[in-house]
C-alpha cells in the first residue's frame, strides 16, 4: 500500500497574511467558508473574534480551517499586546460580517475590545463587508460612518440584496464567500482603482448572445461572461454605478449592481445597449455578440425524422459597438474588445478607430476563452499600446477599468 500524502495548499506567489476580524452579525456562520476559500488560495488567516460572535460560528471550525489560533477579548496569551503583534504580522484586513455597530466603533475610533483595537492600530489595507437588515443599512447614522470609512481609503464592499435574517427582503445581506474572495486582489494589485470612477456611471455588455433557429434550439458562442462580471467587480470597487447587459453567461455577476438586464440575442443587446447609452459615462464593450443570426427562425421544434438535411440562411448582426461609437457623445467614452488568434495590434489598432472607440483591449482566443486567467494588452487612442503578463482576469479588470478613470 502507498503511503498517504498530506495534501498541500495551492502555492501562491501572491500570498497575503490576512486577519478577518468576526462581529456579531449572523452572517459570521458563513466566515468558515471564507477562510476555506482564502488557505485553499494559499493565503495565510488570523481571525478575531468579538464575544458577540462567538455563540454564531464555531471557534474550533475557525482554529482548524486557518490552522492559527482564533484572537478573543479573553485575558490571556492572545490578548495581552495581541493588536501590535498582528499588526506588525497583517497584510490585510477583512471585517465579515460589519454589523452597523462595529462599522460606528471603526468610524469613531472607538476602541474598547481587541476586535477595535487592532482596527486602530493597522495601517494594511483593510476591507469591510457590511451585514445588517435593511433599515439599518439606510440608516443615516449608518450610512455617514459608511461615507467616512470610504472618505479615509477603508474599503467598503457593496451589500446583498435579498431575504434577511429578520424575514424581509431588501439590502444589507452579506455578499457571499466567494464575492468577498474575488475582491481581494484587486485590494492587492489594483490599489490605485479605489475611489476612481466615484459618481461615474458604467454600462458593461456582457456574456455570449444567442440565436435561435428554432423553439428549442440556438446557435451560441462559448463566452462564459468571466472577464464581463470582473469588470463589474473593478467598477463597483472603483465607485461606479453599474449596468450590465448580459446575455446567458455562466459566471454570477457581483452584488451591487445598479442595474441588470438580460437578454438573448444580438438584436436585444443592442437595443438594451442603445436604451441605457443616454445615462453612461464609459460604455465597455465585452460581450461576445454573435455576428449572424438566422435569417428565418423555424416553427415549433424540427423533427430530424422529418429532415434529411437542415439548412439555415445567416445574415449579419448589427455591430453594437460601432454604433455606439456613432452616437456616444464628445465626453462618452467607449472600450471595445479585439479577440485575435494572432495576437495582431495592427488589426486591433484599425478595429478602435473604426468603431471610435477610446480604448481597445486586444486579447488572444487561447488567453482568454473560460479561463481564470488572460493575457491582455491595452491600446488607447493615440495607438501606443501596454501589454501585461498573464494574470487574473480581476487583476486585468482592475487595468481596464483603471485606464478608463484616466481617460476621462
Amino acid at each position: 500500500m502507498k503511503p498517504m500524502t498530506k495534501l498541500s495548499h495551492n502555492e501562491n506567489k501572491n500570498s497575503k497574511n490576512i486577519i478577518i476580524g468576526i462581529s456579531g452579525g449572523i452572517a459570521a456562520y458563513k466566515i468558515p467558508l471564507l477562510v476555506r476559500l482564502l488557505t485553499k488560495q494559499g493565503h495565510k488567516v488570523k481571525i478575531i473574534i468579538t464575544n458577540a460572535a462567538k455563540d454564531l460560528v464555531g471557534i474550533s471550525a475557525l482554529q482548524t480551517l486557518s490552522g492559527n489560533p482564533v484572537y478573543t477579548d479573553i485575558a490571556g496569551e492572545y490578548f495581552d499586546m495581541g493588536h501590535i503583534r498582528l499588526e506588525e504580522w497583517a497584510d490585510l484586513f477583512v471585517l465579515a460580517p460589519a454589523t452597523a455597530n462595529s462599522i460606528a466603533k471603526m468610524a469613531q475610533g472607538i476602541a474598547d475590545n481587541l476586535l477595535s483595537t487592532t482596527f486602530l492600530s493597522l495601517t494594511c489595507p483593510k476591507i469591510v463587508v457590511p451585514a445588517m437588515n435593511t433599515a439599518m443599512w439606510e440608516n443615516p447614522a449608518t450610512v455617514a460612518n459608511v461615507k467616512l470609512l470610504k472618505e479615509r481609503g477603508i474599503v467598503v464592499l457593496p451589500v446583498g440584496i435579498g431575504e434577511l435574517a429578520c424575514g424581509q427582503i431588501g439590502d444589507g445581506r452579506m455578499i457571499e464567500p466567494s464575492d468577498i474572495a474575488e475582491y481581494l486582489p484587486l485590494v492587492s494589485e489594483n490599489k490605485n482603482l479605489l475611489g476612481k470612477l466615484a459618481g461615474k456611471r458604467v454600462l458593461i455588455s456582457s456574456g455570449p448572445t444567442s440565436e435561435k433557429i428554432d423553439e428549442v434550439r440556438s446557435i451560441t458562442n462559448s463566452s462564459s461572461g468571466k472577464m464581463g462580471a470582473a469588470l463589474a467587480r473593478a467598477a463597483i470597487f472603483a465607485g461606479a454605478q453599474v449596468t450590465v447587459v448580459s446575455g446567458e453567461a455562466k459566471e454570477k455577476l457581483p452584488e451591487g449592481l445598479q442595474k441588470l438586464i438580460k437578454v438573448e440575442s444580438a438584436l436585444q443587446m443592442r437595443e438594451a445597449m442603445l436604451s441605457e447609452l443616454p445615462n453612461a459615462d464609459i460604455v465597455i464593450m465585452a460581450a461576445a455578440v454573435s455576428d449572424f443570426r438566422v435569417e428565418n427562425v423555424l416553427e415549433g421544434k424540427v423533427s430530424r425524422e422529418n429532415n434529411e438535411k437542415l439548412t439555415l440562411n445567416l445574415v449579419k448582426n448589427p455591430d453594437i459597438a460601432k454604433e455606439i461609437g456613432e452616437k456616444k457623445r464628445a465626453e462618452q467614452k467607449l472600450i471595445v474588445f479585439s479577440l485575435e488568434t494572432d495576437g495582431n495590434i495592427e488589426r486591433a489598432t484599425e478595429k478602435m478607430k473604426r468603431k471610435n472607440a477610446d480604448l481597445c483591449v486586444l486579447n488572444t482566443a487561447e488567453n482568454a476563452i473560460g479561463r481564470e486567467k488572460s493575457k491582455i494588452t491595452i491600446i488607447n487612442g493615440c495607438g501606443s499600446a501596454v501589454a501585461f503578463d498573464e494574470q487574473e482576469k480581476i487583476i486585468s479588470a482592475g487595468k481596464i477599468i483603471e485606464n478608463c478613470g484616466d481617460i476621462l
